[in-house]
């Protein structure tokens, strides 16, 4: 009976983090495959699950207080999303801001439950997870290349790069490269033989698909974001064999997907799409089997071979002339230090017509694609409000007002910048402490076995939100965030950390059920919205109008619902009742070109040129934007 009693404890402990394994592995999942958490029901229901699951713990978990720096991080992020609510005082755009806070809301609820269930002990379990989710979903995309005929998804604006299931392909580039640093980490670090195998043959399927997506950001974040962390790590030539071990496998699996001409070339037919992608197939399945025994023996080697001090330093030495002569190379080939930035500063300010069917062509060139444009209007926004920022979600609007180029875009395509500008410097004050926060608990527990491989996936996210609009792609920033989480459990060396107060507890409970109150609200709205939008499309009229006047009851203060509506009567031929619907949707956003578009269609005379001068006013390359000759950025 002692016995039994002595080991309820650990089986209780036990269930309860196969539990939380579990719930994070399917919840980013359910994220990822959910378009990866772009659109507003995925946020909604997140945040709803996580503030319940926050409520929950703090009354019946063993809720302890956090440490100071998840504290600081999590008040950071929890201030910038006071600060989004906030703003409503002073937007250019109430709607879209509200959306940017109910989407920040459910990156708060995220954190404040993983900083508070998750300790230094469990910090392996939550990067284990989080690599389960990354896997699943960057192999479901892979498929998608590899097996069209049966999985493949058409979509004219990603130009045959792969995309699913977070429908964006940067996005998929960066999540799959993150879940490639935590494989690496697990690979060089595990203490099973399993734990080893099992993550380094996940390396060639993680980097086929980060290569598939053809953006170079993820490979320049990823690459950063390891380099700082072999930097900071104790054991960095360790983890530097392990790479160099399992590189050739991952390199060979790059290099064979290149080849197959069907799988990188827009004009490629389906029947050889089909051919090639069967064929890549086996070639993965093979460097799989091979990546997998390789790190198997490296482990044998690695526990009955003891290298000598010399050995050590002859490796180090070796690497670093490797290095030096590398960059030495560089310099040779394109020009010493400052020739580089004016060449790399020519490149990524020049954007050449994309005329080349190869895909491949891509990776080596080194255009920003119009990010100058987009990051210099994100700053005349901020020069424009400096103190207060313009608004969350307000940058689509300036840049329709104010952009140079017929180039269409919803977000800046840097997020500090893009902050900076809607938030003012308060705004971004708060986003840099909330992300800085595990930075600073990943470099002071470097020691840890798996930190530097956690560190190296939150860097490169960090980096890449520099580039793109990973903010704003649920899944890539919850991943982030859960290696975040992950290093600031890994500071936390504090040996059984007090428990929350009781009234503390019960504050923060009566918080996260407002929260999750407010969340509701969301779901019940956006799940109305988006079954009007399929009601529409099927042409049941009624049903559609019924779901579009139900979510205007929730969203009271969003245009979306009365636009779903002004659509759904135009349909119908009742354009007086579209009229009304569709000014009832501008004055909630009149800074919305396309309601004025809308409105102009089902008017007529003076009031249809008088909507029409408006939408060119809010929008001069609206015709473009309309007749799809507008380059398209998402």
């Amino acid at each position: 009976m002692a016995e039994m009693i002595a080991a309820a404890p650990r089986a209780r402990w036990d269930v309860g983090r196969i539990g939380v394994g579990l719930g994070v592995a399917l919840g980013l999942a359910l994220v990822a495959f959910a378009n990866g958490g772009y659109f507003p029901t995925a946020w909604s229901w997140g945040a709803l699950i996580a503030l319940t699951l926050v409520a929950g713990y703090l009354v019946v978990g063993a809720a302890a207080r956090p440490s100071t720096m998840s504290l600081v991080s999590l008040g950071g992020l929890a201030g910038s999303c006071a600060w989004t609510w906030f703003a409503l005082l002073w937007s250019d755009d109430p709607a879209g801001t509200v959306l940017e806070g109910q989407r920040t809301l459910v990156y708060v609820a995220a954190l404040a439950a993983l900083v508070l269930i998750v300790r230094r002990a469990t910090a392996p379990l939550l990067l284990g997870a989080t690599l389960a989710a990354v896997f699943l979903a960057s192999g479901y995309g892979l498929l998608t290349r590899l097996f069209p005929e049966r999985l493949g998804v058409f979509d004219p604006v990603a130009a045959y790069r792969l995309e699913e299931p977070l429908s964006y392909w940067n996005a998929l580039g960066i999540f799959a490269a993150m879940g490639a640093l935590l494989a690496l980490g697990f690979a060089a670090r595990a203490r099973s033989l399993a734990g080893r195998a099992l993550p380094a043959a996940m390396l060639p399927i993680l980097l086929s698909t980060v290569y598939f997506t053809f953006g170079r950001g993820a490979w320049v974040a990823s690459a950063i974001g390891l380099a700082i962390a072999i930097a900071v790590d104790p054991r960095r030539l360790q983890l530097l064999l392990t790479a160099l071990v399992l590189a050739p496998t991952s390199a060979l699996a790059g290099l064979l997907s290149s080849q197959e001409k069907a799988l990188t070339r827009t004009d490629a037919p389906l029947s050889a799409a089909s051919r090639d992608g069967h064929r890549l197939a086996v070639y993965l399945l093979v460097l799989v089997g091979v990546t997998a025994l390789a790190a198997v023996a490296f482990d044998l080697a690695e526990r009955r071979i003891a290298a000598p001090r010399t050995a050590r330093l002859a490796f180090g030495g070796a690497l670093a002339l490797v290095a030096v002569a590398s960059l030495l190379a560089v310099f040779v080939r394109y020009g010493g230090p400052v020739a580089l930035v004016h060449k790399g500063y020519d490149s990524f300010t020049t954007t050449p017509a994309e005329t080349s069917v190869n895909l491949n062509q891509r990776l080596f060139t080194f255009s920003g694609s119009y990010r100058a444009e987009l990051w210099r209007a994100a700053w005349e926004d901020y020069k424009a409000h400096p103190a207060l920022g313009s608004g969350p979600g307000t940058y689509e609007q300036y840049w329709n007002s104010h952009r140079p180029i017929r180039h269409k875009v919803r977000d800046a395509h840097n997020l500090y910048l893009e902050v900076l500008g809607e938030l003012g410097p308060l705004g971004l004050l708060l986003l840099l402490i909330a992300l800085g926060a595990p930075l600073l608990a990943g470099f002071a527990a470097r020691g840890h076995p798996l930190v530097p491989a956690a560190l190296a996936a939150y860097l490169a996210y960090l980096a890449h939100a520099a580039v793109d609009w990973d903010w704003e792609m649920a899944a890539v920033t919850l991943v982030a965030l859960s290696c975040g989480a992950a290093l600031l459990a890994a500071a936390d060396d504090r040996e059984g950390p007090p428990l929350l107060p009781i009234p503390i507890r019960a504050a923060g409970t009566a918080v996260a059920l407002l929260l999750a109150a407010l969340a509701f609200v969301g779901v019940v709205g956006a799940s109305a919205l988006g079954a009007s939008d399929r009601a529409l499309t099927k042409g049941r009229y009624g049903e559609a109008s019924s779901q579009a006047r139900k979510a205007a009851s929730w969203w009271r203060w969003s245009p979306d619902p009365w636009r779903q509506l002004g659509d759904t009567q135009t349909a119908q031929g009742d354009f007086v009742a579209a009229q009304k619907s569709y000014r009832k949707a501008i004055s909630k956003s009149r800074r919305d070109w396309m309601l004025w578009y809308d409105l102009s269609t089902v008017s007529d005379g003076p009031a249809a040129e008088s909507a029409l001068s408006e939408a060119a006013r809010l929008n001069p390359y609206f015709r473009s934007d309309l007749e799809g000759t507008s380059d398209v950025s998402r």
